[in-house]
This record gives structure tokens, sequence and C-alpha cells, in this order.
């Protein structure tokens, strides 16, 4: 039936046209939406290849179908046949989900939150692929559904003898809309044990031609990267039993999580949480994962003007519970919300304070746009968290940004390789030889900053993809 419907409909040619427009048109609002929180080299560095193809073929699909879709209720109208308002309702309303579930696991899709959806993509336990899956299935039923308008089918029928089967069938489109809806608001709410790996915890393997290496792949990883770690002037102190008692962290769902991923928390680690630790703060591959968590949670937790006053508010406009960082904590033994910069974990000074701001205001991170003093993004949270701590045990703000370069090193090490390639081929100095003010800020390690270093290393021909090692995007 659909196929007759669609072989009638295009024989007018201008139909073919209006299609293609339509899709091209939604395929360009899918793009713009996803750069508003991330870059397109971002996104796929970010997220598992499995993900970011996903997210990429059902946008294709979702964009065809309501091409297909509105071609044939033009035709229905042009022809003046009966239609459904549901069945409109039904292809609009996948264009609207289709389009606010696009975006990256990491830093999140940037109309998603408008519609009341705490965390955004990182709610979903695939990332929001679920949504256009499900987009397809209401898109291919209003499909099918004009195609009996442009068939004539649905014309001058007698009334059913059986009214409930004539009411269900009335029905039908308004039913599948409201589970479509449903299950954008109801998914979210599955506990994370069904969530599936969607962010990338490892460095693209090595491009299949190399034009141009500089530099040697292994010595430039350890400068970001070292094999020893790296070591803040800054103890953990007690600051895990208070996240513990206060509830920002779910002992065993934080354990869990660990488990799920095969990298289960070490005894020196469930001692960190548990009893504390004096131990000075060292980060490394192996250990990068639990600190962005440990982190995120206190950042969360820990009370500060920054969150309150800040950019966190301005842009929230009275929902900060919307943003990654927030709905995104699911560690919590209650909605994350219910923790944000609720108790002094470890009191601040105004001076303290004012210095935390300050530095963080010029640190960025290559998932987006925003400085540390928006942290929007688990990243961003965590990384909040880390600068407070030092502050509040007298680091300097030499200290704070020198933490910060590495720190991020071992989060984003793919796009920090790249900037030490950048600085050792164009100014010939080394990682640990360049300024962190000037690494750190907006021109080089904000997602555009990052694109900008990529693209000088592509256009001077240095294709030099760095070692796989371990990493993680938290919870």
């Amino acid at each position: 039936m659909v196929q007759k419907a669609f072989l009638k409909v295009f024989r007018k040619s201008h139909y073919f046209v209006i299609t293609a427009a339509i899709a091209f048109n939604v395929l360009f609002l899918h793009y713009l939406i996803l750069i508003q929180n991330t870059t397109w080299d971002a996104f796929w560095q970010s997220n598992l290849p499995w993900y970011s193809w996903s997210q990429v073929i059902l946008s294709i699909v979702n964009a065809a179908l309501i091409g297909i879709a509105i071609s044939f209720l033009l035709y229905v109208i042009e022809e003046r046949k009966k239609g459904s308002e549901t069945t409109f309702f039904n292809t609009l309303g996948s264009l609207v989900f289709s389009t606010a579930v696009t975006g990256c696991s990491v830093c999140s899709a940037f109309l998603l939150p408008t519609l009341g959806v705490a965390a955004s993509l990182t709610a979903f336990p695939f990332g929001g692929l679920e949504i256009k899956l499900f987009s397809i299935v209401v898109l291919s039923y209003a499909i099918w559904q004009y195609s009996k308008n442009i068939l004539g089918f649905c014309r001058n029928k007698q009334p059913s003898a059986n009214v409930y089967k004539r009411t269900f069938s009335q029905l039908q489109p308004f039913l599948l809309l409201f589970l479509f809806v449903f299950s954008v608001y109801a998914i979210p709410r599955l506990p994370i044990k069904y969530r599936a790996k969607t962010q990338s915890n490892t460095v693209a393997a090595a491009a299949a031609n190399v034009s141009k290496i500089k530099a040697d792949a292994a010595s430039v990883f350890a400068q970001i990267n070292p094999a020893k770690g790296y070591e803040i002037n800054v103890k953990y102190g007690d600051i895990g039993p208070k996240m513990l008692e206060m509830g920002v962290i779910d002992l065993e769902k934080f354990k869990q999580i660990y488990q799920q991923s095969q990298q289960a928390l070490t005894p020196e680690q469930e001692e960190i949480l548990t009893r504390g630790s004096d131990k000075k703060i060292k980060i490394d591959q192996n250990n990068s994962y639990f600190l962005l968590n440990f982190f995120w949670a206190f950042g969360l937790g820990n009370k500060t003007k920054i969150l309150t006053e800040g950019d966190m508010v301005k842009y929230g406009q009275g929902q900060v519970g919307k943003f990654a960082s927030t709905g995104g904590w699911t560690l919590a033994k209650s909605d994350a919300i219910d923790y944000y910069s609720k108790r002094a974990l470890v009191p601040l000074t105004p001076t303290q304070e004012d210095l935390v701001n300050k530095v963080a205001s010029n640190i960025y991170r290559p998932c987006c746009g925003n400085s540390t003093a928006f942290p929007d993004c688990n990243h961003g949270m965590a990384l909040l968290g880390v600068l407070e701590l030092m502050a509040a045990q007298g680091g300097t703000e030499n200290e704070m940004y020198n933490a910060a370069k590495y720190i991020n090193a071992f989060w984003f090490p793919a796009n920090y390789y790249d900037i030490a390639l950048y600085f050792k081929n164009k100014e010939n100095k080394d990682y640990k030889d360049v300024d962190a003010r000037l690494i750190l800020g907006k021109d080089i390690s904000s997602a555009f900053g990052a694109q900008a270093v990529k693209k000088w290393l592509t256009e001077n021909g240095i294709v030099a993809p760095p070692p796989q090692q371990k990493g993680g995007c938290g919870v």
C-alpha cells in the first residue's frame, strides 16, 4: 500500500524536490543543534563509533521520512482528501523529539533540556538513540496513514457496527503519539544498570595513512600523561566520608558503575571514599576515571557562589537541574539537584572563592565552549571541585593552573596530545614548557580552539595518532 501511494505521489516531480529540500533542511538543523554544544571533531572523538554512526544514520533516516511524510500530507491537502490531524501531530512530534535528541552523549543535546528532561542525553540508556528509533516508528505509521488517505481507503466508509473497534481505530494515532511522548519522559527514569556505553574511553586507532610525523608519538604522549602520574599539593582529607554522609555519593551505586565498566574500585579508592586519606592527590591513567566521578560529586555538592550566583543560574533560567553536570549525576541517594551546592564540604573564604572563580573563568575544556566557571558538564564540575579543594588547602593561582593543565590532559588525552603536537611543531616547545594559561585558554582548549589546533596540524601534514590508553567520561 505504501509503495503504491509512493508511486502515486512522486509521479508529480515537484514532490521529489519538496522531499529532498525538507530532508536536507532537517539534517542541516540537526547539525546546527549539534554544534551548539560541541564540534564535529569532538563529537567523533568523545563517543564510541557505534553511537556516533547510529546518531548520523538515524538522523538521515528521520530526515528522509519527515520529508516523505510532509510530501504525503501536502498531496492529501492538494487532492482535498480526508486526512487525520493527529497523524499530522505525529509527524510534527517526531520532528521535534528527533531534533531534540541530536547531540553528543558527553556534552549533551542543546534542545532537550528545554523539554524538561534533566541531564539531557546522559539520562537515556542509549544516549537518545531510542527516541530517534521510536521517531522512525511514529513517522512510518504516519506515512502508512497518509497512504490510506492517498489511495482512497478512508473515503465513504460505512460506520462500523462495532463501536469499540471504531473508537480504537480513531484513537490509534493519538495513542501512538501519547506513547511516544510518554517514553521520552519515562525512559530517563530507568535504573543506571540498563544504560549502554556510549562514551569513548580510548583514543582512536592509528590512521591508515600518516602523511608526516614530526615528533615521536610515545614521547609526546608521555609529556601530557606522565607514566608516573601528576601529583598536586593537595590531600583528599575527609571529603569522601562527608560526601557519603551527605548522600551526594551512594556507595553501592558508585561501586556498581565501576564494576560494570570492568574497572572495580581498588582498596585504596574505597578507603578514600569511606575513611578519607592523608595522601596527596595524584592523577594517572589508572585512576583518572575514579577522580572524574569523585570530584564531579564534590564539585556538585560543595557550597559555592559560583554555583548559586554564577553562569549556571544565569543560563539555567531557574532550572539548574537540566544540565548534564546536574541531572546527569545518577550516583547520589536521591535526585542530583537535592545536593546542588548544598553544604560547605570544604569551607572557602571570600578570597579563596574569588581565586577559584578567577582561575575557573580562564580554563576551558575541549568538549564545549564554556569555561570551568560554567560547569554544565561533568568535566567542568569535576575540575571546579579540584580547584575548590586546592584553594581551601592554600593552593596558589599558578599551582591551580598547572594542575588543570595535566588533569585536563588525562581527561581529554586525544585533544591534549594534539595540543602538545601543535606547540612542539609550531613553536618547538615541549608541553611542560608551555604556559598553562595559554594552553587552558579559550583559543586552545575550548571545543572551537581544539578544532583550530586540529585544523593547523592537518593543514601542515602532521598526522600522528596517540597511543591507545585508558580513560573515561564519567558515570
